[in-house]
């Protein structure tokens, strides 16, 4: 049985130990980016002083076009609504007061979040550029579609991708960013075969299938054969190496894996399209006064079926909601839009997250969200926008754990995020080690 063992071990070696010296290698750009990435000046998006409401609500210019979201923004001294697309792919912007459009607000807007979130008041531009597609630059791993790159005229190539309609920061870049991370796709994520996710999904399958398989039997001849006193001192350095290496190896692999198959564009299905909006006349509640934002959200189904509700912000810890239809205050607040929201049919009520959790990890971006449980799983609803950030089930869930802890090594995060990268690189260097030791004694042999 050991024969059989080391004899599949070794036929395996050279695809798992070519296919585990890449993927540690470009592993290792991981926790590098970290440290080297440039930071922001500002996390949250900018205050501004109370909204100058205009005299009327905006209903002509819904009852002329359905609009997936509008809120009412002070820019450049003037108060303006800004109109999204029911699929939220598309941004208009009218003057409050005089109901004329405003053809640039959305460029002059980007300009102004790059600057909040870059803290570079008066810095050059090289570039503003309206992104409508993911790229290597900006993958889809930000989630966030469509967006502005700002680009700094800086020494560093300085570069913000803001969303507009949001008002948040989706990503900062620079050059040296653009270069690890074009590395890190290239070996780590096989990205270059993005058109063709067959190809890309079969090399990435048989890759880290024969790293976890040739680990699993090197394993077994670990504990089925002892080292003999006499080997070589490249064989006994791959067997010491081998014994330090197999977790980190195993984990890495496995969750890998896992984490492959169930992301892949070929294996799940994608989610259903934005497309509530809101159409008609809608009322002016009485006590917006004092509003710092002002928020006018669809409730679900088409053309305003679902009715519409105004998110009013007053300060960080006030809000209130009111029917858009009669201007009457809401009863339930934002747990009870969450449960709206997110179709829910339980009485299991919502709980505001304000932190990542295993069910809710970090490649969700929005934060704060509630929480909703339902009976097939998960919600997890974006009241202020109006959004269902996630919906999870059990085998979501298995896999954030899997790789927010088996290959991300969260679970190491009470040492501090130094220490825990400081760590997980070590076990990428020790399975780096123990493939070149073993590619090594393959060639002598």
């Amino acid at each position: 049985m050991l024969a059989t063992v080391s004899r599949w071990h070794r036929r395996l070696s050279l695809l798992a130990g070519i296919a585990l010296l890449l993927w540690a290698s470009s592993g290792l750009l991981h926790p590098l980016m970290s440290w080297t990435n440039p930071r922001a000046a500002a996390f949250a998006p900018p205050v501004g002083e109370p909204l100058e409401l205009p005299a009327q609500a905006p209903s002509a210019l819904l009852e002329a076009e359905p609009a997936g979201i509008v809120r009412l923004l002070s820019q450049g001294g003037q108060s303006l609504w800004q109109l999204a697309s029911a699929d939220r792919q598309r941004l208009r912007y009218v003057n409050a007061a005089t109901g004329e459009p405003v053809p640039e607000a959305d460029r002059v807007r980007a300009v102004q979040l790059a600057r909040h979130y870059t803290g570079l008041q008066s810095a050059a531009l090289s570039e503003v550029r309206h992104v409508t597609q993911y790229d290597r630059e900006y993958p889809a791993v930000n989630r966030l579609l469509p967006v502005w790159r700002v680009e700094f005229a800086d020494e560093r190539g300085l570069t913000a991708y803001v969303h507009t309609g949001e008002d948040r920061l989706a990503s900062l870049t620079d050059r040296r960013k653009r270069v690890l991370l074009t590395l890190f796709q290239t070996v780590h994520t096989l990205d270059f075969l993005d058109g063709i996710e067959g190809l890309r999904l079969g090399l990435v399958l048989a890759a880290v299938g024969s790293v976890l398989a040739m680990a699993m039997l090197g394993l077994a001849m670990l504990l089925g054969r002892r080292g003999r006193p006499g080997a070589p001192a490249m064989r006994r350095r791959h067997r010491l190496l081998a014994w330090l290496a197999w977790v980190p190896v195993l984990m890495f692999s496995a969750s890998g894996l896992f984490h492959l198959l169930r992301l892949s564009p070929l294996l799940q299905q994608a989610p259903p399209p934005v497309h509530a909006s809101v159409q008609g006349a809608v009322a002016w509640p009485a006590e917006l006064q004092g509003a710092r934002a002002l928020t006018l959200l669809p409730l679900g189904g088409r053309e305003g079926e679902g009715g519409a509700v105004w998110r009013a912000r007053y300060g960080p810890q006030s809000l209130a909601l009111y029917d858009a239809r009669s201007g009457e205050r809401l009863a339930g607040g934002e747990a009870g839009l969450a449960q709206r929201l997110a179709g829910s049919t339980t009485s299991a009520g919502a709980t505001r997250q304000a932190g990542f959790s295993p069910e809710y990890g970090f490649a969700n971006k929005r934060l704060p969200v509630w929480r909703v449980e339902q009976p097939d799983g998960l919600a997890f609803v974006d009241t202020a926008f109006g959004l269902v950030a996630a919906r999870v089930g059990s085998l979501d869930v298995a896999e954030q754990w899997s790789f927010s802890t088996l290959h991300k090594w969260q679970l190491l995060d009470f040492l501090g995020k130094a220490w825990r990268d400081a760590v997980l690189s070590a076990g990428a260097v020790l399975g780096m080690l123990a493939a070149l030791f073993g590619l090594a004694l393959r060639r002598r042999r």
